[in-house]
């Protein structure tokens, strides 16, 4: 009998310890996510003013806060309090593009116009840009577009005799932007002369073709042929999607 009452304390006293430890986190949250999204109207107004003092290192830090907030407040909304537009999040994307072609990027710049691909904004932003340059070296970064204006990565580099090829990817789950999201990664190599790469684990098989396209330039198309619990990915992380180069080294 004394056990027992011992062991009902034990469970009393850990689930009252619990309780207000989840209340904090959650109050935590939600004082994060509140003070984030009240910031969006800031990263948009500093941004602007970097960008018109040709400051574009400073204005591009806050355009992709601007951009990352801009969509997790908009899934955020009920608890957030702020309500984010499709158009917002659009011109947010954009502002992070005109600011990378002010850099000289103008693969970067692609990237972030071709997230919002129908809209006339973009498509007016992209049609500035310089055309794109054909080549046949596939060295350098690849991006995916991921969730809260985020990107999955391959990194492809030039050894010897063969491509390096490493991939990093992401999952952000409804709260990713602030818990953090859950991770995967992968790297595999391919013969110099080749276009096509396949990555083996388990019951894991990844297979990535090399192309070329009109509108996004180099690319990597990678289908996952297994299920990708036997990846060792995070979990919901896959690789499959259209990665479009970004930088040549």
């Amino acid at each position: 009998m004394q056990k027992f009452k011992i062991l009902s304390f034990l469970a009393l006293s850990t689930s009252a310890w619990i309780l207000p430890q989840l209340s904090m986190a959650e109050s935590s949250y939600e004082q994060e996510l509140q003070q984030g999204c009240g910031k969006l109207k800031q990263y948009a107004r500093l941004g602007k003013q970097y960008y018109d003092q040709k400051q574009y290192t400073q204005a591009l830090s806050q355009f992709q806060d601007q951009a990352a907030w801009s969509h997790f407040c908009q899934i955020n909304a009920d608890e957030s309090g702020v309500k984010v537009t499709d158009r917002e999040i659009e011109i947010a994307n954009n502002n992070v593009g005109l600011t990378y072609a002010k850099l000289g990027k103008p693969l970067w710049a692609r990237a972030w116009f071709l997230r919002n691909p129908d809209s006339k904004m973009s498509q007016f932003n992209l049609s500035q840009l310089p055309k794109l340059q054909a080549s046949s070296a596939l060295a350098g970064t690849y991006v995916s577009p991921n969730g809260f204006g985020q990107w999955d990565t391959i990194t492809v580099k030039q050894l010897k005799n063969t491509y390096q090829i490493e991939f990093e990817g992401y999952y952000f789950g409804l709260r990713g932007l602030i818990y953090g999201p859950n991770l995967g990664s992968f790297d595999t190599q391919m013969p110099l002369q080749q276009k096509k790469a396949i990555y083996k684990y388990e019951d894991c098989q990844i297979q990535l073709n090399f192309a070329t396209d009109a509108k996004q330039g180099q690319k990597i198309v990678v289908e996952e042929q297994q299920n990708t619990s036997g990846c060792g990915f995070g979990h919901n992380v896959s690789a499959s999607g259209t990665y479009i180069k970004v930088e040549t080294k």
